[in-house]
Parts: C-alpha cells; structure tokens; sequence
C-alpha cells in the first residue's frame, strides 16, 4: 500500500494517515483480516514519529476500521462496516463543515455532485489498476 503524507498540510499527519488507511482498503490494497505493517515499521517507512502512527492506528480501532491483536493491528474482517454511534456525530459534523463551506462559497448542487463524482471516479480508476 502507498502511503503519502503531506508534512506541509494543515491536516494533522495522523487524520492524513488514517484515510490513506482507509483508502487502502477501499481500493483493496488492504484486506479484510490482513495485517498492517507495525508501528515502528510503518512510522521508519514514511519518515514520522510511531506515536503518530500509534494515534492513527487506536483511532481505526475505535471506528471499528481496525481490530488489534497481540502481533499487531489488522483490518476488520466484517464484511460491511457499521458505524458506531460516537462516530456517526463525528461524521454529521465533517458533513456540516462542508455543506457550511458550500453555501458560503456559493458552490450549486450540480458543482458539489460534480466534484463528488470526480473523486469516486478517481477511487475507481485506482481501484481497477
């Protein structure tokens, strides 16, 4: 899996490691029940600290994305996901910060559907290589 972190963005490293994780294995370079790399190995590959990796990791687990076992964390192996009702307010919010960022901006629905569907395009065509 190709991992790449943006150490100039003004998303912390952890939240960018963790959806590079999570498409992973949305374009099933990660599969369910398959390992990940450990948290020294992984933090020496991409040049970060391993508490950040650490971070990254606990925060899947507790999104019910990752599952930890005594040799290390791999992917859920459910075969669909349910989210957890912590999460589902975490979610509304990110939603809410979008659909703030969209009528401040005045984006129209069809400009918001069209970029939506440009990146699952993308998710796709990464899927398929």
């Amino acid at each position: 899996m190709y991992i790449r972190i943006r150490p100039d963005s003004e998303t912390p490293i952890y939240t960018q490691l963790i959806y590079q994780i999570k498409k992973g294995i949305l374009r099933k370079e990660l599969l369910p029940g398959e390992g990940l790399p450990s948290v020294r190995s992984l933090a020496g590959d991409i040049g970060i600290n391993m508490h950040t990796v650490n971070k990254a990791y606990k925060l899947l687990v507790e999104e019910g994305v990752l599952t930890q076992q005594k040799k290390g964390f791999i992917v859920n192996s459910d075969t669909k996901l349910e989210i957890q009702p912590p999460h589902l307010l975490l979610y509304k919010e990110r939603l809410e910060a979008l659909v703030i960022d969209t009528q401040i901006f005045g984006m129209s629905e069809e400009m918001v559907e069209q970029m939506k569907q440009e990146i699952e395009a993308t998710l796709k065509k990464d899927d398929e290589k």
